[in-house]
């Protein structure tokens, strides 16, 4: 059984009621003239011609507003991955290493102030993000607070953004307006000659659109259409909020360009006078071509909204209200397409929504230009009709059934066939099948919707793939992060046990010595006090040590020399060992060089006081011939560098540690010959 609702079966039934009528005009022509038949065919060409072009257009709009609607969240999805990520590291305890990142802000100490006082920025010109904050809000804790929590999106702020095709800009933007945006457009300067650092001074957060009280829902909201005045042109913004529980932290914003959709519009004309524009939720006119500004207005323009964004922002009723009524109208009706006179003109107005953003986007269509083809339509019956009347009804009856059966063919072959074919695809599509494509039958506009629609899958099913890498390397980075975490609290125990506890242990039972040696021979005390004297010092030496390895910061301001006095001081107290050191003045290098050149000491004596058996160990840190050698030697029982040792992860990152600051690292060792670790790095 035919189901009617096909578009073939609506489609064959239109073609074979057009001919049947065209046959039955036909003998009107012989029985009653050809003119009469000539003005009825050409009505039925121009109906069927308009509702042919309106199921098009109807479903050009529906297309082209998905398409639209995919780009413009893609760009707010970016948004919603930072936010996200910021709330998960916050929650996390994990924050990015000012240590390892000199070039990044981390608090309000590394800005600079602007001379007239409007403006704290940050100043560094190796600066990967720009750095504002309102001159008239004093830096504190909720200021450093944000650029700590928002200095782990420096990394993750470029591929964002190069993952949407229109996004020119993303930013984050704290509590007390502390904004932290990528990429690096000298943002400080501008905002200095162009009054907005002064205008900002009056700002508040709880004025701006994604604030709790004015979006509780707590999702993202997109600004109204602005030129930008840092010279990106026409942009449009999304801004996701940032919540940590219940508290407000700011929000992730991304700037999107509207040159690229607006240029598409203007692509976007079915006949030669047709346009299409778009509308934002609230009705206000987010995109339309240039040059039919005017032919959408019912009223005169000025010259300011005659410009090329002059009437963008703008709410519809404003520009056209008998439009903006009957467009509100068919909205609440819901119909696809409708016929209005627009300046005097009648016109077809399809309309399709957005559907994730709520937005609505509409093509305009001269209503004489759908029913042209009707004249040329009528000329060829005429001259069909002259050549009938010519001839016997027996031929022309021929000639109609021949008629009927090879436009019902091309019908079905060139347009029912690649219509079923789409709806097929956008139907996988609802499914969730993105590798669906449609054959590309032919070179007219079926055809070219038919290779849109295959690009769109392919790019769909790419950004798919991309997003699921994405995530996964995410998962893998934050179980790393955990994984590193729990080793380094295991270890620190193990220290604590083996060193502190231990010392603790000791002066408890060197106390209750004491306290018998007291009643028993008081004359005998300084023997058990000095023994725990010796274990106290020895306990405060192995704290220090550890205290200095969960504040690695201190190298920065103690020195790496003060940081090997203290480990080698550790291993002196906790394993007996006969440590001597040997230490020129402070060096001038790096604090990432003193950092690795530490790590690579702490990791060789540990191996020392573990593995080696050694009684004797001598550390050197010396300056000489241009270069800093770091020496670490002892007499212990050696090994063969040249064997594989499974699980020792520290004989494999002492040298990738001293070739990450260009440093050369050496061992030399054989069984019973003790060993001599040697790293030396170039300075200047």
């Amino acid at each position: 059984m035919v189901r009617f609702n096909r578009i073939s079966a609506k489609i064959t039934a239109g073609v074979m009621a057009f001919v049947l009528l065209l046959a039955l005009v036909t003998g009107a022509l012989v029985w009653r003239g050809f003119h009469q038949a000539e003005q009825a065919a050409a009505q039925r060409s121009a109906d069927s011609l308009q509702t042919q072009s309106r199921a098009t257009l109807i479903q050009l709009t529906a297309q082209e507003a998905q398409l639209s609607d995919l780009e413009l969240q893609q760009a707010a999805r970016a948004t919603k991955i930072a936010a996200d990520f910021i709330v998960q590291a916050h929650a996390s305890g994990k924050m990015a290493d000012g240590s390892a990142a000199p070039n990044v802000v981390f608090q309000a100490a590394q800005l600079t102030l602007s001379e007239n006082g409007l403006l704290y920025y940050d100043a560094n010109p190796k600066r990967r993000t720009e750095i504002l904050h309102i001159g008239s809000i004093p830096p504190d804790e909720v200021t450093d607070r944000s650029l700590r929590d928002s200095a782990i999106l420096e990394d993750l702020f470029p591929s964002l953004l190069e993952q949407t095709q229109t996004g020119v800009g993303i930013y984050f933007q704290g509590p007390q307006l502390t904004f932290r945006y990528y990429p690096v457009r000298g943002l400080p300067e501008l905002e200095l000659q162009n009054g907005a650092a002064e205008a900002a001074q009056t700002a508040r957060i709880e004025d701006f659109l994604v604030a709790p009280n004015n979006n509780p829902q707590r999702k993202t909201v997109w600004l109204p259409p602005y030129l930008d005045d840092a010279g990106q042109g026409l942009l449009v913004s999304a801004d996701t909020p940032i919540y940590y529980g219940d508290e407000f932290q700011g929000f992730i914003g991304i700037d999107v360009s509207l040159t690229r959709l607006i240029e598409r519009l203007s692509q976007l004309k079915p006949t030669p006078g047709s346009f299409a524009f778009l509308l934002d939720s609230d009705g206000r006119l987010v995109a339309v071509p240039a040059e039919r500004v005017a032919a959408l207005a019912s009223r005169p323009l000025s010259a300011q909204e005659q410009a090329a964004n002059g009437l963008l922002g703008a709410a519809l009723n404003r520009i056209n209200p008998e439009l903006a009524t009957a467009l509100e109208a068919a909205q609440q009706s819901a119909p696809d397409a409708l016929e209005i006179a627009l300046n005097g003109q009648p016109v077809i107005v399809t309309r399709a929504s957005l559907p994730n953003l709520g937005w609505t986007l509409s093509i305009v269509v001269p209503l004489a230009e759908v029913t042209a083809e009707s004249q040329n339509v009528a000329r060829s019956i005429e001259a069909d009709a002259i050549a009938t009347v010519r001839n016997t009804l027996l031929i022309m009856a021929l000639f109609f059934i021949g008629a009927a059966a090879v436009t019902l063919w091309l019908s079905q072959r060139f347009l029912a066939r690649p219509v079923t074919d789409m709806l097929s695809g956008v139907r996988a599509i609802t499914a969730g099948d993105l590798d669906v494509s449609v054959p590309v039958t032919s070179n007219d506009e079926l055809g070219e919707l038919a290779a849109s629609f295959n690009q769109m899958t392919d790019e769909l099913n790419r950004r798919t793939r991309q997003l699921a890498q994405t995530s996964a390397e995410l998962q893998l980075k934050e179980t790393q992060v955990k994984m590193a975490a729990l080793e380094e609290r295991q270890r620190l125990a193990r220290e604590l046990h083996d060193s502190v506890s231990q010392a603790l242990y000791g002066i408890a039972l060197g106390a209750r010595t004491a306290q018998t040696q007291l009643e028993r021979d008081p004359a005998r005390l300084g023997e058990p006090l000095e023994y725990i004297l010796s274990l106290a010092e020895a306990g405060l030496s192995e704290m220090r040590a550890l205290i200095f390895e969960l504040r690695p910061e201190s190298l920065q301001t103690e020195g790496l020399v003060a940081a090997l006095t203290k480990q080698s001081d550790a291993l002196r107290a906790r394993y007996k060992l006969d440590v001597t050191t040997r230490f020129d003045p402070e060096p001038e290098i790096p604090l990432e060089a003193k950092e690795a050149l530490y790590r690579i000491a702490q990791e060789a004596m540990h191996n020392v006081a573990r593995h080696a058996h050694a009684t004797r160990v001598e550390l050197s840190l010396l300056n000489a011939d241009g270069a800093l050698t770091l020496e670490i030697r002892d007499n212990g029982k050696g090994f063969d560098p040249s064997r594989e040792f499974p699980g020792h992860l520290g004989l494999k990152s002492m040298p990738e540690r001293a070739a990450h600051i260009g440093g050369a690292f050496h061992i030399t060792s054989q069984p019973g010959a003790g060993t001599v670790i040697t790293v030396t790095v170039p300075k200047g």
